[in-house]
């Protein structure tokens, strides 16, 4: 009998629970210029945009500045929970190009 009571309370519990609807994933769009200097624009929505420089060329410390500079934007995202959902690329021409990254953080 005690069973029963228990097994009633649960099921009672379950259906007084209001139902937690899906709310959309939280996205963030970042979109790379690549040229002879790099610009990373980070947007979290309307009017929610942050844009970030980085050096960019043939050198070593060039190169090594740029990936560092990615590797910041990359690492905050990841952090604040953030994932990688999509990307695509665009080509500008033969030295330029755009590279957009979808993230999505699941609530």
């Amino acid at each position: 009998m005690k069973k029963l009571f228990f097994l009633c309370a649960c099921l009672l519990a379950l259906a007084t629970q209001p139902c937690a609807a899906a709310a959309p994933p939280e996205i963030v769009v970042v979109r790379i210029y690549e040229g002879s200097h790099t610009v990373i624009i980070i947007t979290r929505g309307e009017g929610k945009s942050e844009k970030i420089e980085v050096d960019n060329g043939i050198t070593d410390k060039k190169l090594i500045q740029a990936n560092e500079g990615y590797y910041k934007v990359l690492e905050q995202l990841y952090q604040e929970g953030y994932t990688v959902q999509s990307t695509f690329s665009t080509l500008y021409d033969t030295n330029r190009g755009f590279t957009t990254l979808l993230f999505a953080k699941a609530h």
